[in-house]
């Protein structure tokens, strides 16, 4: 049985192309700019920009692609304030590839494989590698005389495996890119006792990238049923179930780095938002989850700041 097309609000559809893809791109920024900071001892443009204009790219063309029946629904009804949706969005797409062509140009040819080993992935997440449906099928359906059934294979549907390539296409893929550019121009930082280095960086951002993807997972648990989307908490069977590996999973982060008060908070901060978000949860909420090594970084970014300026005051 088909489901019945139901179009979205325009306030709706500008939160899919355009808001949220801004939004989680804020992610990118302070991620890469900590990691710049922290391990390297500046920050460089080049990376931040790459990450950023990555993330809005592999986000924007994702839920563009998606939204392509309310760009026809548009058209058809002569929509004028969602068509202009559509294209805001194909600025801001374009601008963002533009900008990170202009990043790339100026940096190291390892830079360019490191984006095209772990961005590329994210820029055909959705489409359709490979098609099924063979003759068997196509000889049932003309015998009954429906249409046949196709499967599709694509990245986003890895059973299971959704979560854990965003970990590490968000935590490794970020660290790859920032080191790609800053390694070989600066040694990692290393001006007294440091909490942070990079394999705890690394394994950090991607376990709490990776269950921020299995929370994105869960606000969409409904649809996700409805179309056997083989998500974690689908293969869970079980909302209730994916809270308590996402506990126990936050839960052991925050054992293996109870040195790190900052890997302790953000743990914290994102255990408390997976038992207070659910399902039924508004979709703007969710963001809170997804920033939690945002708020980690601008932590971290206050208390140099405020060591910085006591050192300041002591000369």
């Amino acid at each position: 049985m088909a489901t019945q097309f139901a179009p979205l609000t325009p306030h709706k559809l500008k939160d899919e192309l355009l808001t949220h893809p801004l939004m989680l791109s804020i992610g990118s920024l302070s991620l890469s700019t900590f990691m710049s900071r922290s391990i390297y001892g500046m920050i460089d443009w080049r990376p931040v920009l790459i990450c950023v204009a990555s993330d809005i790219l592999a986000i924007g063309m994702d839920h563009y692609f998606d939204q392509e029946p309310m760009q026809l629904y548009a058209l058809k009804t002569g929509n004028s304030e969602m068509t202009a949706i559509f294209k805001q969005a194909k600025v801001l797409l374009f601008s963002s590839a533009a900008l990170l062509l202009f990043a790339l140009a100026v940096s190291p040819p390892w830079t360019w494989l490191m984006v095209t080993i772990f961005f590329g992935p994210a820029f055909i997440w959705d489409f359709k590698l490979l098609i099924f449906g063979g003759k068997r099928q196509q000889k049932k359906a003309r015998q009954s005389d429906e249409k046949p059934a196709q499967k599709a294979f694509s990245i986003k549907r890895i059973p299971g495996m959704k979560a854990v390539l965003i970990g590490i296409i968000r935590g490794c893929g970020t660290f790859a890119i920032v080191n790609s550019i800053l390694a070989r121009s600066l040694p990692v930082a290393s001006s007294g006792p440091s909490i942070w280095n990079p394999t705890q960086i690394i394994i950090w951002s991607t376990i709490n990238r990776a269950c921020h993807a299995v929370m994105a997972d869960v606000r969409d648990f409904h649809e996700d049923w409805e179309k056997q989307v083989p998500t974690i908490p689908v293969l869970l069977k079980s909302v209730f179930r994916t809270k308590v590996l996402l506990s126990a999973i936050h839960l052991l982060t925050t054992v293996l780095y109870s040195y790190n008060p900052y890997i302790v908070f953000a743990s914290l901060y994102a255990t408390v938002l997976v038992w207070f978000l659910n399902e039924n949860s508004p979709r703007g909420l969710y963001r809170l989850s997804f920033h939690s090594q945002t708020l980690t970084a601008l932590l971290y970014g206050g208390v140099e700041a405020a060591k910085w300026y006591t050192s300041y005051q002591m000369m």
